[in-house]
């Protein structure tokens, strides 16, 4: 799978979180009503930055496109 853009890290923590999108992405993947005939997949996930621990966890919404 490639994604584009091909990395993502919580601008708070710098935590990545491409694993998390990419597991998402696998699982769900992007909505079907969205899929256009390029082959190109556009999504929008809320996906769970781990924080820190005095932070704690928060969501973020991340968005790009899947080609497969």
């Amino acid at each position: 799978m490639t994604l584009d853009p091909s990395s993502y890290e919580c601008p708070d923590h710098h935590a990545g979180l491409t694993g998390l999108i990419e597991e998402a992405l696998e699982l769900q993947g992007p909505p079907i009503a969205f899929r256009p005939r390029s082959g190109a997949l556009p999504f929008q996930l809320i996906v769970t930055c781990p924080g820190t621990s005095s932070t704690g966890e928060h969501s973020l919404t991340c968005t790009g496109t899947q080609v497969r």
